[in-house]
């Protein structure tokens, strides 16, 4: 695991559908916020959620703000198989593995709502897109399509390489106070496709062979 300063990366969230995000949104002065699958082309800024995947919104230009640390795991996951007769034992890769753990400054309920669920009990860690409706919330119950999860890119080198993460589960969600009063929060990402890494970031969508 390789472990980043956040003045040493920029990183930039979106989730796997091409036309919609998770939009939070707070309901007038009740304070109950509602967790949907909406066209970001309305929103006001990023911290309304986590908008739709394209190379705009992959960009530096849409970075997270505020970002403390980034710890980036890369690795595999094999089987191991034994034959008659030999001692050492084939190690066969099953898939990849990805793990990425953001820590940033917490400014609003934003990710708490996507990973502990709205008022309603609709949970957005699965992006967006099931088998019964390809444009609502994951319901994290139905079988991965190629809209499921979320993408980051990891610019690393002054933007001159790029790191994506595809289809990522939001994995877990904690948030923590510093001495000098500051509240932080640490977001986690795990993917089981094969990353890539570039010169640019990869905003193509996922293929059924890829998952």
């Amino acid at each position: 695991m390789a472990y980043f300063l956040g003045s040493d990366v920029k990183v930039a969230l979106t989730v796997e559908h091409g036309t919609k995000g998770l939009k939070v949104s707070e309901s007038g002065s009740s304070g109950y916020y509602h967790l949907t699958a909406d066209e970001s082309g309305d929103w006001t800024s990023l911290q309304n959620g986590i908008k739709e995947m394209s190379a705009t919104n992959l960009g530096t230009g849409s970075a997270l703000s505020d970002i403390t640390g980034l710890d980036l795991g890369i690795g595999a996951m094999d089987e191991e198989i034994t034959y008659m007769g030999h001692r050492t034992p084939l190690k066969a890769e099953v898939h990849k593995e990805t793990t990425v753990s953001i820590t940033l400054k917490r400014k609003n309920a934003i990710y708490d709502t996507i990973f502990t669920g709205d008022f309603n009990g609709t949970i957005g860690r699965w992006g967006i897109g099931t088998n019964t409706d390809a444009d609502a919330v994951g319901d994290g119950l139905s079988e991965p399509t190629t809209t499921y999860g979320f993408r980051l890119a990891v610019y690393i080198k002054t933007g001159t390489e790029v790191f994506t993460i595809k289809n990522a589960t939001f994995t877990n969600h904690s948030v923590s106070l510093n001495p000098d009063g500051t509240q932080e929060e640490t977001l986690e990402f795990s993917s089981q496709v094969e990353p890539t890494i570039d010169n640019a970031v990869d905003a193509v969508a996922t293929t059924e062979a890829q998952l």
